[in-house]
């Protein structure tokens, strides 16, 4: 549950922010995500997905990993290894601060692992009708990870889905 902590205060900041607006009052027809952006694509990954949003913490590097894989670091007396998902994607990114690249991690039953990724945005509340079946284009990296969008005030949001990346076999053999 403590692995669930930062998540559970944007919930509820969210929630907070929701009922002075009056955007709580549909609940039924919202679809919750956890909103980034990695090489310039925003995504948004569902809410139950991502467990936590850590600042980069200290990592010690893995002996002969793939590059894409930055190290693992204790995070709370458990190890967390952390991955680079541009580096990981064979994308670019622009030479960002530390200070602005977070790691959202997942915490599965069969894994825990840590994406860094550019920026995190927050949580991002969608209506079910905001939703659209179109995916990213063939030659982006991420559309063997990518359900659709969402699209507010001419803005999309591709979905990201973790599940899919953590079945991936690349990305779960990091070992040389």
């Amino acid at each position: 549950m403590a692995s669930r902590g930062f998540i559970e205060l944007l919930r509820l900041s969210d929630l907070a922010q929701s009922r002075t607006s009056g955007r709580h009052k549909n609940n039924q027809s919202q679809w919750l995500g956890v909103a980034f952006e990695v090489a310039g694509q925003r995504m948004v990954a569902p809410m139950g997905d991502i467990s936590e949003i850590l600042v980069s913490p200290d990592m010690t590097p893995i002996p002969l990993t793939q590059s894409w894989m930055l190290g693992i670091a204790n995070i709370r007396g458990r190890l967390l290894p952390i991955t680079d998902l541009a580096a990981f994607l064979n994308l670019q990114t622009d030479n960002l601060t530390s200070a602005n690249r977070k790691i959202m991690v997942i915490d599965q039953p069969d894994i825990y692992s840590g994406l860094l990724v550019d920026k995190v945005f927050g949580i991002q509340q969608f209506k079910l009708s905001q939703y659209e079946p179109v995916f990213l284009p063939e030659d982006s990296a991420f559309l063997p990870y990518n359900h659709g969008r969402f699209s507010r005030d001419d803005q999309h949001w591709y979905v990201f889905m973790p599940n899919l990346l953590i079945k991936d076999s690349r990305y779960l053999e990091a070992a040389l």
